[in-house]
Order: C-alpha cells, then sequence, then structure tokens
C-alpha cells in the first residue's frame, strides 16, 4: 500500500508540477493569488520528501507551435485552395507537436536538447522534401515510396532532380527556420523529476486533441477521405501531412476495413444509375447502325462475354470475408455482351506501347503525320483519359495493364507482382503460346520493373542496365529501341510486345539534345502558336513520333502491317509543363499545351488513345470508327479482350468494352467521375451536367456507389490475388 500512495503522489505532484502556471496565472487574473517574488512559488517539501523548483513549462509548447508553422505553410505552398479544410491539418499538426513535446522529456537536460533539433530538422526535411514532390509530380507521395525511388530519379533524371533543389531554395529555408531559431537561441530545456508521468500526461493532451480533431472530421464533408476514402495524396491535402502519413502507417499495418466496403446487398445486383431526363439523348459510342450491321461474319453473336464462374459457391466455399465480398460482388455485375468487333483481330501480333508523358493536344497531319495516322485511321477516341492516380509513371502503367485501379500509388505493381495477374493482355496472349517479350530505354530497376514486369504476361524484360545496351547501343531512344529491337521478334509471330517509352520525360529544356535537334522543324510548322517549353516538350515527341514511323515502315517492309495491332497510351499528362514545375516567368506550360484551363481532373487529365492495325486502312476500313463516348485506360483490357476474341469475364474488369452496350464511366482514385450525363467532382461534391441534361441526386448517389464499388474491387482482387482463387496459380511464364 505504501508503494501505491507513493506512485500516486508522484503523479499527483507531476501533474501539479505541470498544471501549476497555469492555474497560477487563472488566481493572478481573477485577483486570488499574491505574488511573493522572492519566495519559491511552490512549496519545497510534501509527503515529507524535497522537492525541485518547477522546471520552465515555456519548452513544452516549442513543438505544437513548430508543428503549426510547418502544417500553415505547408498549406501555403499546396495547389488545393489555401482555405481548403484550412482548421484541419492546423489543428492535427498543433495535436501532434504534444507527441513530439513527449518524447523530449524522456531524457537529460543536454539530450532533450539534441533530441529536439533532431527532430525539428527531420520533420523540416520531410515537409520540404513532400512540397517538392508535390511541384516536381503533382502529387504527394508516401514514405515507402519516397524511399524506394529516391535512388531512380536521381540516378535517371539527375538533372531534373538537381533543377527541383534549386527551385526548393526558398520553400526550404521557410520550413527549417524554426528549427535554425532554436538552435541559436534555444540554449535552455527543462529537466523533470517525473519524466514518464510528464510524457504520458503530454501523449494524453496529442491523443485527446486528435480525438476531438477526428470528431469534427466524421460530422463533415472530409469523413470519407478520413476513413473509406483514403488516399495519401488527397488526404494529405485535406488532413496535413503528418496525419496524412499517420493514417498511410496504420492502414498500411492494420488495413482500413471502411475502405474494403462494397456498397450492394449480396441479394441484389449492383445499382444501376437512375434515369434521368434529358432535352436530348448523349451521343454513344459508337452508331448503332454500324455496330448491327458491321461484322467480320454473317452473324454477330451478341452472347455475353462470361467465363463458367460460380461465384456463388467461391462464396460459399471461403472463411475470407475479402473474397466471399469480392465473388458476391463479381456475381451482381451485369456482363457487357459480345458485338460486331468480338474477334477482329483474332490471331494478329499485338504491340502494347506505354508513351512517357504523351498527350495528343499538339497531334496535326503537319507535324506528326505518324501519329496523326495511328489516331485517324484507326478507331478515333475523341474523348479519352488517363486519370492521374495519385502516383507517377507506374500507376499509368498499372492502369491499362491490369484493367484494374491502382490502389497503392507506385507500390501497386509491387504488390500483385506475385499474383495471377490473369487478365493482362500479356497473360492472356501467353496461354495462346504467343512469343512475348517487354522492354523500356531507362533503368532496368527503376520502379522495381526487373520484378514486376515478366510477371505481366512477358517472357523477357529488357532494359538499360540488363541488355538493351546490347541491342541497341549505349543509351538509345525511342527510336532506336523500336529499331534495333523489332529485329529480333518480326520473325517470331505471332508475338505480344509491351515498350515503356522515355523519350517524352521532364524537363524540357532548351539545350537538350532532342530540342536542337527537332526544333527548328517544329517551329517551321507551329510558328509561334506555342511558348518556348512548350516547343520543347513538343521536340522531345518528335522522337516517338520518328519511332512510330520506323515502327510502321518496318511492318509494312515485313508485310505483317495488316496482322499487326499497334495500342499507344500515356502513362500520365505531361505534369513537367506545369506552372508549380517551372520557375521561368510563372508560366503554366500545360495550359498553353492544351488551350483550356486544367483545374478540373477531366480537364488536367484529357489524353489520346491509339488502337491501331493496317487491316483497319484496308479490308476492314469501314469498322473504323469514331468512339466519342468518355473513355480511359481501365477500358483498354477489356476493349483489347474483346477484338482479340478471348475468352474473358467482363464482370470482373472494372472497366468496359468500348464497343459494348454497357453505360459509359470514367472514374478518378478521388472518385471523381464522367458519364455520358456529366461530370462529377468529388472534392467540391458538384455535378457538371452536360448540356441539355439534367440529373436528379439519386442518379449521383447511384454513381458515387459504384465507383466506390469499383474502387474496392480493384483493392480486393490486389490483396486477396483474386484471379488465383479463381483459376489457380498461373503457370505460363
Amino acid at each position: 500500500m505504501d508503494t501505491i500512495r507513493t506512485v500516486l503522489a508522484d503523479i499527483r505532484s507531476a501533474i501539479d508540477d505541470f498544471t501549476y502556471p497555469i492555474r497560477r496565472k487563472i488566481k493572478i487574473f481573477f485577483g486570488s493569488h499574491v505574488i511573493d517574488e522572492n519566495r519559491s512559488p511552490r512549496p519545497q517539501r510534501r509527503n515529507g520528501r524535497e522537492r525541485r523548483r518547477i522546471p520552465n513549462t515555456k519548452n513544452l509548447w516549442i513543438f505544437p507551435l513548430f508543428m503549426l508553422y510547418e502544417e500553415f505553410f505547408f498549406r501555403v505552398f499546396n495547389k488545393q485552395s489555401f482555405f481548403y479544410h484550412l482548421l484541419l491539418p492546423l489543428l492535427f499538426g498543433f495535436a501532434f507537436g504534444f507527441l513530439f513535446s513527449a518524447i523530449c522529456t524522456l531524457f537529460s537536460r543536454k539530450a532533450n536538447r539534441i533530441v529536439t533539433i533532431v527532430i525539428m530538422m527531420v520533420m523540416a526535411l520531410y515537409y520540404t522534401v513532400e512540397t517538392e514532390i508535390l511541384h516536381s509530380f503533382q502529387n504527394y507521395m508516401n514514405l515507402s515510396t519516397i524511399f524506394k525511388n529516391t535512388g531512380g530519379v536521381m540516378g535517371d533524371f539527375g538533372g531534373e532532380f538537381l533543377n527541383s533543389i534549386v527551385g526548393a531554395i526558398p520553400r526550404a529555408l521557410l520550413f527549417f527556420a524554426p528549427a535554425v531559431l532554436y538552435i541559436i537561441f534555444g540554449k535552455k530545456y527543462p529537466t523533470w523529476r517525473y519524466k514518464p508521468v510528464v510524457a504520458l500526461v503530454l501523449a494524453g493532451v496529442f491523443i485527446v486533441l486528435t480525438l476531438i480533431t477526428a470528431g469534427f472530421v466524421m460530422l463533415g464533408s472530409a469523413k470519407e477521405k478520413y476513413t473509406s476514402q483514403f488516399e495519401f495524396d488527397e488526404s494529405t491535402h485535406i488532413f496535413g501531412l503528418m496525419t496524412g502519413t499517420r493514417l498511410d502507417i496504420k492502414y498500411a499495418i492494420f488495413g482500413n476495413e471502411a475502405e474494403n466496403e462494397f456498397e450492394f446487398s449480396e441479394t441484389s445486383s449492383e445499382p444501376e444509375p437512375a434515369k434521368s431526363s434529358t432535352a436530348s439523348e448523349p451521343v454513344s459510342s459508337v452508331t448503332s447502325s454500324v455496330i448491327q450491321s458491321s461484322s467480320v461474319g454473317p452473324k454477330v453473336d451478341t452472347s455475353p462475354n462470361t467465363m463458367n464462374i460460380d461465384f456463388q459457391k467461391v462464396a460459399d466455399s471461403t472463411s475470407d470475408k475479402t473474397v466471399k465480398n469480392l465473388a458476391l460482388y463479381a456475381k451482381s455485375v451485369k456482363p457487357t455482351n459480345k458485338n460486331a468487333y468480338t474477334g477482329l483481330f483474332k490471331g494478329k501480333n499485338v504491340i502494347l506501347i506505354t508513351a512517357e508523358a504523351w498527350s495528343d493536344a499538339f497531334v496535326s497531319k503537319e507535324l506528326t503525320p505518324n501519329m496523326y495516322r495511328l489516331i485517324h485511321n484507326g478507331f478515333y477516341f475523341s474523348d479519352f483519359y488517363q486519370p492521374a492516380w495519385g502516383g507517377s509513371t507506374i500507376t499509368g502503367e498499372y492502369s491499362h495493364v491490369m484493367g484494374l485501379v491502382p490502389c497503392w500509388g507506385t507500390d501497386s505493381i509491387l504488390k500483385i507482382k506475385s499474383n495471377n495477374n490473369y487478365f493482362t493482355i500479356g497473360n492472356q496472349m501467353q496461354r495462346l503460346g504467343y512469343y512475348s517479350a517487354a522492354y523500356h530505354d531507362g533503368s532496368y530497376t527503376f520502379y522495381d520493373r526487373n520484378k514486376t514486369h515478366t510477371n505481366l504476361g512477358y517472357s523477357t524484360y529488357t532494359a538499360q542496365g540488363n541488355g538493351l545496351e546490347d541491342i541497341a547501343g549505349a543509351w538509345p531512344g525511342d527510336d532506336k529501341m523500336f529499331n534495333f529491337t523489332m529485329d529480333t521478334y518480326m520473325d517470331k509471330q505471332p508475338f505480344s510486345i509491351y515498350y515503356m517509352s522515355v523519350d517524352g520525360h521532364a524537363a524540357y529544356t532548351k539545350n537538350h539534345v532532342k530540342t536542337k535537334r527537332n526544333i527548328e522543324y517544329v517551329k517551321s510548322i507551329v510558328g509561334d502558336k506555342y511558348k518556348e517549353k512548350t516547343l520543347y516538350y513538343i521536340c522531345y515527341n518528335m522522337e516517338l513520333e520518328k519511332a512510330l514511323g520506323t515502327m510502321i515502315t518496318k511492318l509494312e517492309e515485313k508485310g505483317i502491317a495488316n496482322d499487326t495491332v499497334i495500342v499507344m497510351v500515356t502513362d500520365h499528362y505531361p505534369y513537367g509543363l506545369l506552372k508549380s514545375k517551372t520557375w521561368d516567368n510563372n508560366q503554366d506550360y500545360y495550359v498553353d499545351l492544351m488551350k483550356h484551363p486544367d483545374t478540373l481532373p477531366w480537364e488536367r487529365d484529357c489524353s489520346g488513345l491509339i488502337i491501331w492495325s493496317g487491316c483497319l486502312e484496308n479490308e476492314y476500313k469501314d469498322m473504323a470508327v469514331e468512339i466519342s463516348a468518355p473513355t480511359y485506360s481501365l477500358d483498354i483490357v477489356p476493349t483489347l479482350s474483346n477484338l482479340f476474341g478471348l475468352e474473358y469475364d467482363s464482370r470482373l474488369l472494372v472497366g468496359r468494352d468500348v464497343f459494348s452496350d454497357a453505360d459509359p464511366l470514367v472514374l478518378w482514385a478521388n472518385y471523381s467521375w464522367v458519364t455520358e450525363k456529366g461530370k462529377y467532382y468529388a472534392k467540391e461534391k458538384k455535378f457538371y451536367p452536360n448540356e441539355g441534361v439534367t440529373v436528379d441526386q439519386d442518379y449521383i448517389d447511384q454513381m458515387n456507389s459504384i465507383v466506390k464499388n469499383k474502387v474496392v474491387f480493384s483493392r480486393g482482387v490486389g490483396e486477396t490475388d483474386f484471379y488465383k482463387v479463381l483459376f489457380g496459380p498461373d503457370d505460363v511464364k
């Protein structure tokens, strides 16, 4: 009992010491305390023991104020509106400061000062790095992504990296200023007799303030971004860096059940969009007359594109809740039907190209005849999007190769590197006996592609550092890569080839060899239509234009252009042109390229898609149509699967076959979406109807549910290796 009384007395004394300055000031304010400056402010003895003078508690406020300062300037440099949920990052940051204060009460006076300096410097560095990542890549990246890819960025794109460092100096000075001031003026730091108790009290303050702030979040419009729709980039914009990091670590370790919950009943189908009144029906992607009258054979098969899978049996036979829900969800999805385009490319070769930072905005018949030919003489996608998925190149690759939403940022492909990625075009072709290979004219280890791409359906993956230089010469561009590698597979038909290009990568500079090689030609065609930096971007992409010309020529000379399909899509919009990336005159060169604003997701991410074959210029010329409905990268896998007449299940992919009668839908990782009726901006929870279209709230709510279900499904497929559950291990390598 004496020991318990002693411990309780210590706790009481520690709390008294911590709260005494506040209680004393309150008494002074109300005139109920007489100050005697000649005596100690507290009795020197309690419980028969000698006491120290109370430490100066001002130091306990250093970290709360420091974190408030860092989060404030982090918001200043944010691309969001300054007042967008402004109080949340400030309150969360202020609360987080008490946790750091708790850490800095556990040691001796000298050690506490050192720990304080280290934490302040590390935090200032973290805030600086994330700010520069935002200004370079237009999104924040979690710690896992930063640590995995820093070496690759510095090695492969050192010039751009150094350019970012120079631009970061003014912002870095602001983030590091408090740490520097503390080093100069913060000579003293208190020590506490009851260190563990004081630390616990401060940690308790952190917990209480965090819970209170979280309570406000749960009552507001940002609730989903904190729980079921958490995504590091968007949540960091809203809640601040420390809370975004805290939630990212929490969900990585313990999972996030809220984000894995479907919005559909096990006994009913996935909700279909509510009927809405329209002044006129939207234009369909392909006219019904073309679908019905044009066909490869005399009769069009319109049966569902499904496989013989008993989803109810799968759900009943598993104890895994996530697998059960995935099966029940897939069962509820309405499949798309085969159509006149089913099997149009059956047995043909396929070359899939991810074009670094490519946009079709500068394409013209005079400037880029090869790109223009492939875009307009194949299937022309006039309303195509490659969403920015909260990452960089690798998330764009994931989206159009997998046909699923990349839910883990730049870790997405690593997440599924050992899964059975059953429906990638590479894997589907491999199972049919196609010769397969993947190439990249950048470092073979960048984004860990050496660990992932052979599992996407390619027998070999060759890039700089593991053999491409032996084929195409040291550090080849896109033209050399296409030219020399094509000779290794054109005699091995049918073939399935994947290219990741590099020539379109930022930064776009005047003195680069790609600019010097092409600038005069570009200017002779476009005149003064674009600003200088935009012209440099076009010059870089002229290398891809030459590469495509080389590819077409070699296919035609070999006599296999009619038997080969070229598919090209970008990985992301050219963020290297955005205003925050460039410091020269504060110009927004991306707007200069696009000739329209880039504020909203669909303005920023509108892009181009090429699906071309020589047969579309010859025997199937009447089938080379425009797809004017909204389409995006997740539509590529189901569309190609249908065109090649592959056996696939349309219920197990997020996108749609664009030649089917399924309603068009484009979605973003932040739950914004586009349909033929209009566009929904999730950040503002605002719907922008198309001209002449009126929708009610039921339509918006049901579309939001559909979008969430597709994101949840994508995440579940990756986390559970769902295709392996359905089809067993993939033993074709």
